[in-house]
């Protein structure tokens, strides 16, 4: 949705009726929307995961030193 927005067309809405009811289907792409928006301020402030991989609690500063100098949203790979 984020990198093309011209595929979120008649037919994918089709699709979607097909499983979802219309509620469903705007509540789904209210928590879409908010997420990428979300994640795109929160990479703009450079935070990382707050978890490292192994499922612990980490600080900041860790979390860096875990995943490296760019935070993992912000990669070009996690854009797809």
């Amino acid at each position: 949705m984020s990198i093309n927005p011209d595929a979120v067309d008649a037919a994918f809405f089709d699709e979607l009726r097909k499983h979802y009811s219309e509620d469903e289907i705007v509540e789904l792409g209210v928590f879409i929307g908010f997420n990428l928006g979300y994640h795109t301020f929160f990479g703009s402030l450079n935070f990382y995961p707050m978890f490292s991989p192994d499922g612990r609690l980490v600080r900041q500063s860790e979390s860096e030193k875990l995943y490296g100098p760019t935070p993992t949203s912000l990669k070009p790979e996690a854009a797809v």
